[in-house]
């Protein structure tokens, strides 16, 4: 990871596809999915404040540098973990 502004700028872009995701099931599936896909999308926006205060408050002993720096990637697998849980989940209901 180059930066907290990429970072962020991933964060960001991860949600939003997730929301877009769960507004478009609603959309097709709009009885059925409705209250399952309010509830995803809340929990994503949830999810992006407390990653991004997680981001420009790190949590690290002292200024060491490796610790940041694994502090920022343990951040960044979060929430490839979280995002791919959410789209296996989104892919579960489909089938």
């Amino acid at each position: 990871m180059a930066s907290k502004r990429n970072l962020k700028k991933d964060i960001n872009y991860l949600v939003d596809e997730v929301i877009g995701t769960c507004m478009m099931r609603q959309t097709i599936d709009h009885k059925k999915t409705k209250d399952e896909m309010d509830k995803l999308i809340r929990e994503m926006l949830e999810f992006r404040e407390k990653m991004l205060n997680k981001v420009n408050n790190p949590q690290t002993e002292g200024d060491d540098k490796k610790a940041l720096k694994k502090y920022y990637r343990n951040l960044y697998g979060e929430l490839l973990d979280k995002v791919n849980g959410i789209f296996e989940k989104l892919n579960v209901k489909t089938e």
